[in-house]
């Protein structure tokens, strides 16, 4: 065990002496560190097993650790699988040291995602399920950090970005053209989507499996009150953006397994996947390399938001309610014709940071 030489010393003193606050035996070594950009996840081995020691982002806040625990409370009633955090002796889930929160949990074996479809159709209904379970669950503080942006969020963007003289102007003129549409699309159509309690994160990494079915789900960092869609169309998103050679099988087989979708949702559907990817384009605005990162992100998403903008509403209808019947043309009888390639089925979008892997050890 042995990544002790990247942590610092703060983390490794607190990281030793668990045992003083969390029921877990004598420690006796550290593990390598576990997935997740957004927390540092620790595995440990102590006298009674194996752990995930759980550093927090500095985004985090009590407040929210206090929802996310009411949240598992009635997901675990649910029957939704959440790893639950280990308990301090004096019955708190979670302890500050030093500026710093950190958790325990116990760790789980579990098979990372390996791009089978019944796990993509295991992922749709366990959304489904989360879902469902939290309908009556009422909002609660908002996280400090978040996917789920309000429209503010890419006028603030937008603004910054127009300051920056690296930024190419006419690849800038084209993002506004496209974030005008997507935005005016969605202030029209918000106040008709069905509100929930969102995971804010989901995708496929995001949950542990069992063969194809799901042991675990994980990352409630970014769960608050907002539209159901924006789930759905994060794990579209995900699909087209890291699975491309899959993505006309996979968002077929993802749709059937989150049933009963209002039409309001499928007609929103192509902008609320556009949204996402507006997104992650915008970051840049953000970015300690803006530049660098709107080359990478201009060439990955626009292909994406251009399709979604021009082609996705037929798409999604074509996912929920099948092909629509088109009459044969006489010289289509006779001739045959011409086959055209879906943007689907070779899409343009880079596909080197596939995430799918096959370490059966992960948080």
């Amino acid at each position: 065990m042995g990544t002790s030489g990247h942590l610092t010393n703060d983390v490794l003193f607190a990281i030793k002496h668990l045992s003083e606050w969390f029921p877990i035996g004598k420690f006796i070594g550290i593990g390598r560190k576990l997935g997740g950009s957004y927390n540092l996840n620790i595995k440990v081995e102590t006298s009674k097993g194996e752990f995930v020691v759980r550093i927090l982002n500095r985004s985090n806040t009590e407040e929210h650790l206090h929802y996310i625990q009411k949240a598992f409370a009635i997901l675990n009633e649910e029957g939704v699988p959440v790893l639950n955090p280990i308990l301090t002796s004096s019955g708190d889930f979670f302890i500050r040291y030093k500026e710093k929160l950190l958790q325990v949990t116990p760790f789980v074996r579990g098979e990372v995602f390996q791009c089978r479809p019944n796990q993509v159709y295991a992922s749709a209904r366990m959304l489904n399920a989360f879902h469902r379970s939290l309908q009556h669950t009422g909002s609660g503080p908002e996280p400090s950090w978040s996917f789920y942006r309000p429209i503010h969020y890419y006028e603030d963007a937008m603004d910054r970005l127009k300051k920056m003289p690296d930024i190419p102007k006419h690849e800038l003129n084209k993002a506004e053209q496209r974030a005008e549409k997507i935005l005016d699309t969605w202030k029209k159509t918000e106040n008709d989507l069905p509100t929930a309690i969102i995971h804010g994160d989901w995708h496929f990494w995001n949950q542990l499996y069992k063969g194809d079915e799901i042991c675990s789900v994980m990352d409630f960092d970014f769960i608050q009150q907002g539209k159901r869609v924006h789930d759905i169309a994060y794990s579209l998103w995900a699909i087209y953006i890291l699975l491309p050679e899959h993505s006309r099988t996979f968002d077929q087989i993802f749709i059937k397994g989150y049933p009963n979708l209002t039409d309001e949702e499928v007609k929103i559907l192509p902008v609320a996947i556009a949204k996402v990817g507006l997104f992650f384009l915008f970051q840049a605005a953000y970015s300690s390399r803006p530049a660098e990162k709107w080359y990478k992100q201009f060439r990955r998403q626009l292909p994406l938001i251009d399709w979604l903008l021009s082609d996705g509403e037929q798409r999604m209808y074509e996912l929920v309610h099948g092909k629509k019947e088109e009459p044969e043309l006489e010289d289509e009888k006779d001739n045959g014709s011409e086959l055209i390639a879906s943007p689907l089925s070779e899409s343009p979008i880079d596909s080197s940071e596939n995430k799918s892997g096959t370490d059966s050890e992960v948080l």
